[in-house]
């Protein structure tokens, strides 16, 4: 078992802990403590709160927690960073429990508008001392945790790898000061530089591997999560070159502060071995965001799938009835950090369609589309087995689409930044599929890509929303769909 993993399992498990030792906390201090004496029963029976809301309870808080981003990698950020979201959700969620419990109580603030009926003293005084409760048993179990792993990471238990691209004094430095946090967790592998001739020579004590072809064959051999790229140029098609061979891999991409002027776009800066450091092609959106997309994705797919399964069956029975070949279209398409998956659709078109064209964009009037699969276009419900692809991780509802292999090459080469597209997992519906029509050539899909890129920097719920809002409109007027 990784200790990332272990270190989530202990976090759930110490949460789990501090939730029910902050509810009987509060049970002793208010009913069975005599520091208040309105409240004061030395006969409280503690066994009779071990019903189906205390279970409820915690899963509350674990949900909140979650969606707080509170089960991201805590170790390397700053404490009073994480106290403060803390915070956040404990207040939050003391408000929710609140109104869970106030049934009786909003009845009769709606009929007499008097507050008092609400908040009453003693109520308003638990909910104070269970809120402080859940704050600092919450704070005490996370921090012991994240005490404890430096100890770890200072004795060489569970650190990550990490490559540094650039065999110069820029990376000599770094190496220096990676040394100097050692309780971070982290531990050079070795250089990358793209000057063969330092193939194989030490510095600072570290092997060169190679040169930048060879970045994605290293990391995934040595399973490296993340890469320092030192100064190695002050020429933005050098960092490009970089980038270009990490578009297809999983992994972080941190740069010195003193290449900021070669690049443009929101870059996010990470204090991290002690400096900072630019993150490249990060995920925008923030991790309590992304999760909750997934959960989006994975109750819209199950949905959709089991609900409407009734009117998916007819319509690969329709299909099915009017066209030889499968009902259900198989292709291969590019997924995030180029991963490739197959990708499931309704056959619109007539069976080997492409056996003579080659892989080739719809047209307006194409041939090689059915009457029944013109229908299903339009209406969208060629995308439907897609969902499929959501719900087993492949896909999201909102993202940019998914290209074949073939058009992935020629566009990674026409277009600057098309790397950024390949980190992003791609969706049924996109900010690019609301804006602009459908595919017909390679400059349809440059076009859209400026879309994709756009959503990229902005990604929300939010975003994703409006996207999926606008996507029934699209739907219902037809735009877009031939």
């Amino acid at each position: 078992m990784g200790i990332r993993i272990l270190e989530k399992l202990l976090t759930l498990l110490f949460d789990i802990i501090a939730i029910n030792v902050a509810f009987f906390t509060t049970v002793w201090l208010r009913y069975a403590s005599g520091l208040f004496p309105e409240t004061y029963n030395p006969h409280v029976d503690f066994s009779s709160y071990c019903n189906l809301v205390l279970f409820l309870m915690n899963a509350v808080w674990l949900l909140l927690f979650f969606v707080n981003g509170l089960y991201r990698e805590w170790h390397k950020e700053s404490r009073f960073d994480e106290f403060i979201v803390i915070a956040r959700a404990v207040g939050f969620g003391t408000l929710v429990i609140c109104l869970l419990t106030s049934g009786q109580q909003i009845i009769d603030f709606a009929h007499t508008g008097n507050w008092k009926f609400f908040f009453t003293r003693t109520k308003l005084a638990t909910l104070l001392t269970y809120g402080g409760c859940m704050l600092f048993f919450a704070t005490v179990s996370r921090f012991v945790i994240h005490s404890l792993l430096p100890l770890l990471f200072s004795r060489g238990i569970g650190v990550s790898k990490v490559l540094i691209i650039g065999a110069n004094g820029s990376g000599e430095r770094l190496v220096k000061e990676i040394h100097a946090y050692a309780k971070l967790g982290y531990r050079v592998i070795g250089f990358i530089d793209d000057d063969g001739r330092k193939r194989g020579s030490m510095v600072s004590g570290y092997r060169v591997l190679g040169t930048y072809s060879e970045i994605p064959s290293i990391v995934k051999r040595e399973r490296i999560p993340a890469i320092i790229v030192a100064h190695v140029s002050d020429s933005a098609n050098e960092i490009m070159k970089v980038l270009n061979y990490c578009g297809e891999i999983s992994v972080t991409v941190y740069m010195v502060p003193s290449l900021i002027d070669v690049i443009t776009g929101h870059l996010k800066t990470h204090q991290v071995f002690g400096i900072p450091l630019l993150v490249l092609l990060q995920d925008h959106m923030p991790g309590w965001e992304a999760q909750i997309k997934r959960l989006m994705d994975i109750s819209v797919s199950l949905g959709v799938l089991t609900i409407g399964a009734p009117i998916w069956l007819l319509v690969a029975a329709i299909i099915k009835l009017t066209s030889p070949g499968s009902v259900v279209y198989k292709q291969l398409r590019v997924g995030r950090n180029g991963k490739n998956y197959t990708m499931y659709k309704f056959r619109s078109m007539y069976h080997d369609a492409e056996k003579r064209s080659g892989p080739t964009w719809a047209s307006k009037n194409d041939p090689r589309i059915t009457p029944v699969g013109r229908f299903i276009r339009k209406t969208r419900l060629d995308e439907i087995p897609q969902f499929f692809n959501v719900f087993k991780g492949e896909m999201s509802l909102v993202g940019p689409r998914p290209e074949r292999p073939f058009f992935v090459e020629q566009l990674k080469l026409e277009i600057p930044w098309y790397v950024r597209r390949i980190k992003m997992k791609p969706g049924i519906t996109g900010w690019a599929q609301v804006k602009h029509k459908y595919d017909a050539s390679i400059e349809d899909v440059k076009q859209k890509v400026m879309y994709d890129l756009y959503y990229f920097e902005n990604m929300s719920i939010q975003l994703d929303i409006k996207i999926i809002l606008r996507t029934f409109w699209v739907v219902f007027t037809g735009k877009g769909a031939h």
